[in-house]
């Protein structure tokens, strides 16, 4: 069985990282694009078959009808395994993995994962229910970032933070409640950020397994970002106290 991915960047990053496309698929009539020329030729280079369809095919297929003239048929997303991501990051001195507490919307999970990866993070974790899955929105909203970075599902978010407390984790919550600052709060070395849910926020259970909790500042009306915005936000203040 397969999936769709849709729109130029998620269907190029595919192709860069050589995971195995089934086909891609291209808009008939489609305006030439240097974007579409390098899918075209990495689709050969990799033997990947392209085939030109009409944009209603692309639109049938398509999750958000955001596809961009473009689509492709892949084998089914492999969620990578907490054991091996922890593996990965024994020994190192700083290490950011992004937990989310049972976000739903397929468009943040996406851009979370893009801004982690750009961040230089080393993963993002999931629930396993009541959470957004790896869906053709979620593959074009990373803009291909869900092929570089790996993405964990487990089945308990309370457990999943303890184990990464045992790994040498500080566990940071975000909350809009807290106290703490972002900008006062030790944002560095080795940091396991949890961003709650749209609307609801953290729960009290994971909140309670956090070692500590941070906000950021507001100043307008609205009184907080929303969850994608909110990580990219944390995820770089960890990026510039590297630079330190």
């Amino acid at each position: 069985m397969s999936e769709i991915i849709e729109g130029r960047n998620a269907v190029l990053e595919m192709l860069r990282s050589g995971q195995g496309l089934q086909r891609v698929l291209l808009a008939r009539g489609v305006k030439p694009n240097p974007t579409l020329d390098e899918i075209r030729r990495l689709a050969n280079a990799a033997s990947v078959r392209v085939v030109d369809v009409d944009r209603t095919e692309l639109d049938r297929l398509s999750a958000r009808g955001a596809h961009q003239g473009v689509a492709a048929e892949v084998a089914p997303f492999r969620f990578a395994a907490l054991s091996d991501v922890l593996k990965r990051t024994a020994g190192k001195d700083t290490s950011l993995i992004v937990v989310l507490d049972h976000v739903t919307d397929p468009g943040n999970f996406g851009a979370v994962v893009r801004s982690v990866e750009v961040a230089g993070g080393d993963a993002v974790i999931v629930a396993k229910d009541r959470s957004a899955s790896v869906t053709a929105v979620v593959h074009k909203s990373s803009a291909g970032a869900t092929v570089h970075l790996p993405i964990v599902r487990v089945v308990n978010i309370r457990q999943t933070l303890q184990e990464l407390k045992d790994a040498g984790f500080w566990v940071v919550g975000a909350s809009e409640k807290a106290e703490q600052l972002a900008w006062d709060a030790p944002l560095e070395g080795r940091i396991a950020l949890v961003m709650g849910a749209e609307g609801s926020g953290l729960s009290r259970v994971v909140q309670e397994a956090c070692d500590f909790l941070v906000r950021l500042p507001v100043r307008g009306q609205v009184d907080s970002l929303n969850v994608a915005q909110a990580t990219t936000v944390l995820a770089f203040e960890w990026v510039r106290r590297l630079a330190r």
